[in-house]
């Protein structure tokens, strides 16, 4: 038999120790580091974390600064009021523009292309309460061709005064003598009128040459 210990049969039959001998894990408490030189002489209140001292310590950038804050909040501000203005502003003027530009294409005498007959029998007596005639703004401009029906009128010669409502005197036709149908023919350029409600008065020529009214038209034009 060999003295270098017991064989690999004998090492099986070997008997491990009951468990409550295993040693169990223990947790170390090791020393805490040295306090700083600076923090030794302060005495501590016993508070962890208080917000006070760190804020106080704390070195914050110049643009976290609260003078910072308030100036760039006020800026922001300032530069919203001058955008809004802005926006305004040139809401206005577009407005402008427009209008602007629809007067100019109203007043503006343009090329006719085409030929449009309308016939208004003027009110003898008055103004009506309503317009006699309604005419849609021709576009493109088309030549109006006007006949006005004056057989009740004991005149020779007439003459054809044209306001607009709100505005002023438009035209006036001196001198004009009816056809053998006893009507008034006039031929306009529609661009020459603009959107509107006009007033006709038709007026008739005594001996002494002095005018007098015979007939009211109202014309809406739109």
């Amino acid at each position: 038999m060999s003295s270098r210990g017991p064989t690999k049969r004998a090492r099986k039959h070997v008997r491990k120790p009951p468990p409550h001998w295993r040693k169990y894990l223990v947790q170390a408490e090791l020393e805490l580091p040295p306090p700083a030189a600076g923090a030794a002489d302060e005495p501590s209140s016993g508070a962890v974390g208080d917000a006070d001292d760190d804020d106080s310590l704390v070195e914050w950038p110049w643009w976290q600064e609260r003078w910072a804050v308030i100036g760039l909040a006020c800026l922001c501000a300032v530069l919203l009021v001058a955008a809004l203005l802005a926006v305004r502003s040139a809401m206005q003027d577009r407005a402008a523009a427009q209008a602007a530009e629809g007067r100019a294409r109203t007043l503006t005498l343009r090329a006719i292309s085409g030929e449009q007959t309308l016939r208004i029998a003027p009110n003898p007596r008055s103004w009506s309460a309503t317009p006699d005639a309604t005419l849609r703004w021709p576009e493109p401009p088309q030549l109006l061709a006007l006949y006005l029906p004056v057989g009740y009128a004991d005149y020779l010669n007439f003459a054809l005064v044209v306001d607009k409502a709100d505005h002023g005197r438009v035209m006036v036709v001196e001198r004009m003598t009816p056809d053998s149908n006893r009507d008034l023919r006039i031929a306009l350029n529609s661009s020459a009128f603009g959107p509107g409600e006009y007033r006709l008065r038709v007026q008739g020529y005594t001996w002494r040459g002095d005018r007098v009214d015979v007939g009211w038209i109202r014309l809406v034009v739109k």
